[in-house]
């Protein structure tokens, strides 16, 4: 959907976008819930220590790394800025929405260091669900705020699948390092459900968390 486009859309799919980008943190948060929640009670899709569940836990600790990082790389040049300025430097040269993107891959990550397939499809069918109305709610009161700016800025970028050919970045920026590590902190919930995930599985097996259900 073009920029521009956004503004033809019924008042009433504008009102359920902002109600559900408003809720997106509440939402996200319930969700991640559920997920601890499942993967107490349901066994890991494969046994403990074969090559399928070494395979998926070390892809997800791998991509959840990534995540971890390509945020940390978008917060260094988000913090403090995205209500005052269209940002066009770094990964926003490359791709319009890389927290989101970066976000997906640890979606990802997180379903796989699971090891359990059920929690995987959950999180995808999820993710694919719900945050596409939230990019589409940001992208609106982005183009409201910053106008023909941004209009610009969406028309030469990609959405959400990035074109390292555009990349462009200043020799140096300014950081407000109060937001940054604050949002530091919060983004590193991404490698601390990985432990999470390993330390209920240790539960799992020692009989002392008792298993519902095995998703082969």
């Amino acid at each position: 959907m073009e920029p521009n486009r956004i503004f033809n859309m019924s008042e009433q799919t504008n009102k359920l976008l902002f109600k559900i980008a408003r809720s997106r943190v509440m939402v996200s948060r319930i969700f991640a819930v559920l997920v601890v929640l499942l993967v107490i009670f349901t066994m890991p899709s494969f046994k403990p220590g074969s090559l399928a569940d070494t395979l998926l836990e070390t892809s997800g600790l791998f991509l959840l790394t990534v995540c971890s990082m390509g945020r940390l790389w978008a917060l260094l040049y988000i913090s403090g800025k995205k209500t005052h300025e269209v940002i066009t430097d770094g990964p926003y040269s490359i791709v319009q929405h890389p927290l989101y993107l970066f976000s997906f891959i640890g979606a990802i990550g997180i379903g796989l260091a699971s090891e359990n397939i059920l929690v995987l499809a959950a999180i995808v069918i999820f993710y694919l669900s719900y945050y596409p109305l939230t990019i589409l709610s940001e992208e609106k009161t982005l183009t409201k705020k910053f106008g023909q700016t941004y209009i610009d800025y969406a028309k030469r970028t990609p959405r959400f699948l990035p074109k390292p050919s555009l990349y462009q970045s200043p020799d140096h920026f300014v950081v407000n390092a109060d937001i940054f590590l604050k949002n530091l902190m919060i983004g590193m919930w991404f490698i601390w459900i990985f432990l999470l995930f390993n330390f209920i599985e240790m539960l799992q097996t020692m009989c002392i968390i008792h298993v519902f259900l095995k998703v082969p």
